[in-house]
């Protein structure tokens, strides 16, 4: 087993941080941690954590996590006895099937099926900024109309599983945010925060920084989603250091639970996923590699172990445009003396894509795919003429097929064809389309020559936007706004009935008013 090449680590972590803070510019930045069993080896900052007050980013900096808490919280469910194989609608009593039916380790492993709440009320909507508390998302889940995918058939992250399984370990009196500020934090001498809301004070807190551009100002980022064990953890990167290495120790407040969340999951087929439970698993020229991303509005986060080494590397950054994965697995390669994957650039044809019959659909352009508004960036795979994604969270394998792409995406096979630059769509998209359940009114018009707009909104939140055919019944649509923009798929897959899809969330249905 190769030594860890320490020296050329830092280099490379001086070099990722150095980007973000060009000299003479007030930028945010971040900071990035090599890190062992024992404690911090290296370390870079750079950029501000307050543009407001010209406070430097540091790894002492407190800062959102994200979806870094997701491993925490299922460690913390591991050492209270939660019963992962447990169907949901047993520890929550009144949730809607076939919610209820899913099993907690489904739940927590992306491969539930249960749709995400954000994504589902922006597609009715609401942005991502509106306060929203416990009891409005607790309604709003209540009337999800079913599953995205059946359980245990393809990965599709979402963050609601982990919303519900806290919930079900508070009903028996087991409190998340309590643990992580009493016990974690005296086991480990941490500062972890666990606010229950964006706009709950925590001291010292960075804030989160996006742009609209390159040269547009920075503006600090909003959201007004109730946080849960999904993405509420806020600390310094020496803070989550100091708790990645009681993992890699195996001892500390949640005890010896590596191998238990690094485990990865099964489908239903038996065909193991790169997901365990709040971890992803990955590789990096043969090193196997535990870890996870997370991001929040202005906030960018990853860290990578190698735990059969014991060591790791922390990436945290406050401005949206970072790539955190990208940043990591640099500073990681320098670490094992790794090469780096090739970026699979002109492997696939470019263009808009869909899938002969659903909602599915995808974009391709010089190595970066989108699926159903997910966007990843492609590598070359180890099969010839196949380019896949480095992510865990949406895997992808794809190879040109004719004119079309074909492969896997989730675990699930898709084919796609090319949209057709004539593609129109039919008059019976027009009219008023209302989700009862949701709340949510969607007008639509068609022109005579088969393009298309949608109005949707009401007040000042009301918009109007050009849609994109993809064929007689299916278009894209504009949903969600900056720093998060995206679009939704809308299928009118019955004469009266129009869904619309993202990759989050598959299953909201408007009728015909």
């Amino acid at each position: 087993m190769t030594c860890p090449n320490w020296n050329a680590a830092e280099a490379a972590a001086a070099a990722v941080v150095a980007e973000w803070a060009p000299p003479g510019a007030a930028a945010p930045g971040g900071t990035v941690l090599l890190f062992d069993r024992d404690g911090i080896r290296g370390e870079a900052s750079a950029g501000l954590a307050s543009l407001v007050h010209g406070i430097p980013f540091t790894a002492a900096t407190p800062t959102r996590f994200a979806s870094l808490t997701k491993h925490v919280f299922c460690a913390f469910a591991l050492r209270s006895g939660l019963n992962l194989d447990a169907p949901l609608g047993s520890l929550l009593p009144g949730l809607p099937e076939p919610i209820a039916g899913v099993p907690v380790f489904r739940a927590l492993s992306m491969t539930g099926g249960i749709p995400d709440l954000m994504q589902s009320y922006v597609l009715c909507g609401v942005p991502s900024t509106a306060a929203l508390d416990g009891p409005a998302l607790d309604a709003f889940t209540n009337a999800l109309p079913g599953l995205d995918t059946a359980p245990g058939s393809e990965v599709s992250y979402s963050n609601t599983g982990y919303r519900l399984a806290e919930q079900a370990l508070a009903r028996r009196g087991t409190g998340f945010g309590a643990w992580v500020e009493g016990a974690l934090n005296a086991g480990l001498g941490t500062g972890f925060r666990f606010p229950a809301a964006w706009d709950q004070p925590v001291p010292g807190l960075a804030d989160g920084y996006w742009r609209s551009g390159p040269d547009a100002a920075w503006r600090i980022g909003a959201y007004g989603m109730a946080l849960s064990a999904s993405g509420a953890l806020c600390g310094g990167a020496r803070d989550l250091a100091t708790w990645l290495g009681a993992l890699l120790h195996g001892d500390g407040p949640a005890g010896d639970v590596l191998g238990r969340l690094a485990t990865p999951v099964t489908l239903g087929d038996g065909r193991p996923v790169g997901y365990g439970l709040g971890l992803a698993l990955s590789s990096l020229g043969g090193h196997p590699l535990i870890g996870h991303g997370g991001h929040l509005p202005g906030f960018k986060n990853h860290f990578l172990l190698d735990a059969a080494r014991g060591i790791g590397v922390l990436l945290l950054s406050n401005r949206e445009e970072t790539e955190p994965y990208a940043g990591a697995l640099r500073v990681m390669a320098a670490l094992l003396g790794a090469t780096l994957p090739e970026p699979a650039q002109h492997m696939l044809p470019d263009g808009l894509f869909v899938e002969e019959g659903g909602p599915a659909w995808i974009e391709h352009r010089g190595g970066a795919l989108t699926f159903l508004g997910a966007r990843e960036a492609l590598h070359v795979g180890e099969a010839p003429e196949e380019a896949v994604s480095l992510s865990p969270y949406l895997p992808i394998r794809l190879r040109r097929d004719g004119e079309g792409i074909a492969g896997e995406i989730g675990h699930a096979s898709r084919r796609f064809r090319p949209v057709r630059p004539d593609a129109a769509l039919s008059r019976d998209f027009a009219g008023i389309w209302r989700a009862d359940a949701q709340h949510a009114e969607l007008m639509l018009e068609v022109a005579g020559d088969g393009s298309g707009q949608a109005s949707y909104g009401v007040g000042p939140l009301h918009r109007r936007v050009a849609l994109t055919p993809l064929d007689a019944t299916r278009a894209l649509m504009p949903v969600g706004g900056p720093p998060w923009p995206g679009r939704a798929c809308l299928w009118l897959h019955a004469p009266d009935t129009l869904r619309l899809v993202t990759n989050r969330s598959r299953v909201l249905d408007f009728h015909r008013a």
